[in-house]
């Protein structure tokens, strides 16, 4: 069954609940509090190196304001050189998985990096990750090699995948 998703930017009000999924979810990275807080308010520094496009986190929300799944995505932008973009995670709440969430999610973030000039997109996951990985290929992504050793708790090697994006420049404001 697939769900009907909004998909909108992290606001520091959904920081409690993204804490909890990830503080719950196995083989999840350990972010701070800074962490956290950097990605509804990045620090000035990394706002100056990307102009303002670098890091995004979104959410994904059903009904009421009931969160389903976050994301989160950097932008790398090398003047006179076209933008790169990592998926750096995706995660569906427990109570909300195979449903499509994912799926909107990762799709949202290909259509940013597509806005921000992305050429093409990278991500690691984590080998025994067999959701995941089917989820990325029917995304586009194809593997591109491994990361022995990448994660930790247990050790495990990541496979790296690509996904090539159209890029179609946007249309500048007016």
């Amino acid at each position: 069954m697939h769900t009907r998703s909004l998909i909108r930017p992290l606001t520091e009000a959904d920081l409690p609940v993204i804490r909890a999924w990830m503080r719950d979810a196995p083989g999840a990275p350990l972010w701070s509090d800074a962490d956290f807080a950097g990605l509804v308010s990045p620090p000035l520094a990394d706002l100056e190196r990307f102009q303002g496009k670098g890091r995004q986190a979104w959410v994904a929300e059903e009904g009421e304001g009931v969160l389903t799944g976050f994301a989160v995505a950097t932008v790398l932008c090398i003047p006179e050189t076209s933008s790169e973009c990592e998926l750096e995670f995706v995660l569906v709440a427990p109570h909300a998985q195979r449903r499509g969430i994912g799926r909107t999610l990762v799709e949202g973030v290909l259509d940013w990096a597509c806005g921000q000039g992305a050429e093409e997109i990278w991500l690691e996951v984590r080998q025994s990750n067999a959701g995941a990985l089917r989820l990325y290929e029917r995304c586009g992504f194809v593997v591109a090699g491994q990361r022995p050793g990448y994660y930790a708790d247990p050790t495990e090697d990541a496979v790296l995948m690509r996904c090539r994006i159209s890029y179609v420049p946007c249309p500048s404001p007016v």
